[in-house]
């Protein structure tokens, strides 16, 4: 499901199993609608695959170039404003991972720590315990797609705010 084209597997030993060395790009929010998420990552570009969880929703982007978790976390923090969103990046089984507010850019953190009260399926994911088809099929929350068009999203994204409005109303 992840891209493959960055640098899967370039500094890997021969025999090191592929999901281990495959590059991962993900963002890990406190959006409580999948929906939400789905259809801003897909309004700016960004294919993903969105998992909701009690903690928050993440999103595992479908391609995996350089960069392009800082490009989405800024999209979707510009929308969050008061969110922090963290952008992850699995590099030949190096973790980083970046925290954005408000579609701005914060330091570097040491990913034990920014990951201490992830969901479990979170961190086995981007440790590499784990690929992305084993955690879509047994994902303990709701799996939602955002690989729709950037017309689609933005049609989504404004139904979805008229509900909330409506919801806050009643």
């Amino acid at each position: 499901m992840t891209g493959g084209e960055g640098g899967a597997g370039a500094g890997a030993p021969e025999g090191t199993p592929e999901y281990l060395v495959r590059d991962t790009v993900a963002l890990l929010t406190p959006i409580a609608n999948g929906k939400v998420l789905a259809a801003i990552c897909a309004l700016n570009g960004c294919r993903c695959d969105v998992i909701e969880f009690r903690q928050g929703t993440l999103a595992v982007m479908v391609d995996d170039r350089e960069g392009l978790a800082d490009f989405a976390a800024a999209r979707v923090g510009a929308f969050a404003k008061d969110a922090i969103i963290l952008a992850m990046e699995r590099r030949d089984g190096q973790l980083s991972v970046v925290p954005w507010t408000g579609g701005l850019r914060g330091e570097e953190l040491p990913p034990g720590l920014a990951l201490d009260r992830a969901p479990e399926a979170v961190v086995a994911l981007m440790s590499g315990a784990m690929t992305i088809e084993t955690l879509l099929e047994h994902a303990p929350g709701r799996v939602l797609s955002g690989r729709t068009g950037r017309w689609r999203a933005f049609w989504a994204l404004r139904r979805l705010a008229r509900q909330g409005r409506r919801e806050q109303r009643a």
